[in-house]
């Protein structure tokens, strides 16, 4: 494809550099052609991209996804379209719903790269024009946003429900920002990184606990209360729900103990070989909720930061240029340092 604004200066482009996966667990910054657009496809420019703990995930088993171009969460310009696409336009900004085409997600290249190709493209349904409110950095945090809000939207939280998140990495901070913005205001978080702890609290946590300093349970009982059964040794909390944003056994632990009877634990975070305490959740009659990723939340996250009603930008912490994605990816690891890393193609 032929990409340039020449009347504006620019060089006729024909190239670009992307990041591929190597079963090494390292990128590989490698020159190719930039993308056709097909009768039905568009190709975006790429402006930003965050860096996603399934990303992490795929690096770990990098070995199944070898050559893949990762890169899920981003945003950017329509440079070229389709012949049978319809209601987009050059120069639009937008950002995807990735799962519709698994773009970045192993299968279709993503958007570590400076173009993106979006097959099939449908408003409101794949792809998503960007307000004038929402810049570009903004617009790289709609998917996650989503996906927060999707946890949210599946629990039936509301004004008045005593809410714990354990967990407050991007993910959690996301869940966070949509229950405030649905006007729920007593919200704990539990997380041992000081970071993550400060970045709760910015988004209007009601209280912080760093596990270090004793049991979770025992300091959501101080704030929401405490019962007594007569088949647990200690008392249980009294939350509505429960969000586990962070899918590791001692968390889940302490997660079914600070329930009320009747309560929900929402699991966000890919719990992996976790084990339900069965029991308890049976003769407590806990409800244990799935969330995975989102259905057609894009539409209100989108409306929620260009309203103003969240506002994720303290969230970026760092951003690093594709030639330096390996880097960002080690501060993505690093939770004591990183909010949201992003990465920019620099065009």
């Amino acid at each position: 494809m032929r990409v340039g604004r020449p009347s504006e200066g620019f060089a006729i482009m024909t190239k670009q550099m992307v990041s591929r996966l190597m079963k090494s667990g390292r990128f590989e910054i490698t020159e190719t052609d930039i993308p056709d657009a097909g009768e039905q496809d568009v190709v975006v420019e790429v402006a930003s991209c965050g860096i996603c703990g399934s990303d992490l995930g795929m690096v770990r088993a990098s070995a199944g996804f070898d050559g893949a171009v990762l890169g899920h969460e981003f945003s950017g310009r329509v440079v070229a379209i389709g012949s049978k696409v319809e209601g987009i336009a050059n120069g639009d900004r937008v950002t995807a719903n990735p799962m519709v085409n698994f773009i970045g997600l192993g299968r279709t290249p993503g958007a570590f790269a400076q173009y993106v190709r979006i097959p099939a493209p449908v408003l409101g349904r794949n792809i998503f024009k960007l307000p004038d409110a929402i810049d570009d950095e903004a617009g790289a945090l709609i998917e996650p946003l989503t996906v927060g809000l999707h946890a949210v939207n599946r629990s039936g939280a509301m004004a008045g429900d005593k809410v714990v998140i354990f967990g407050t990495g991007p993910i959690g901070i996301c869940v966070l920002a949509a229950l405030r913005a649905r006007g729920v205001s007593d919200v704990l978080t539990i997380d041992p990184s000081a970071r993550r702890r400060g970045f709760a609290q910015e988004m209007g946590a009601k209280a912080v606990h760093d596990p270090v300093d004793g049991s979770a349970v025992t300091f959501i009982s101080g704030h929401f209360g405490s019962a007594e059964l007569p088949y647990e040794k200690e008392p249980l909390a009294q939350a509505d729900i429960v969000f586990d944003c962070a899918g590791v056994q001692a968390v889940l632990d302490e997660a079914v103990l600070s329930l009320k009877h009747g309560g929900k634990l929402m699991l966000v975070a890919d719990p992996h070989d976790i084990v339900v305490p069965a029991r308890l959740v049976m003769l407590h009659e806990l409800s244990i909720i799935g969330a995975v990723g989102y259905e057609d939340e894009f539409d209100e996250a989108i409306a929620m930061l260009a309203s103003g009603d969240v506002d994720l930008s303290f969230l970026v912490t760092h951003r690093f240029p594709l030639s330096q994605i390996d880097e960002a990816f080690a501060m993505q690891r690093n939770a004591e340092q990183a909010g949201k890393v992003l990465v920019e193609a620099g065009n």
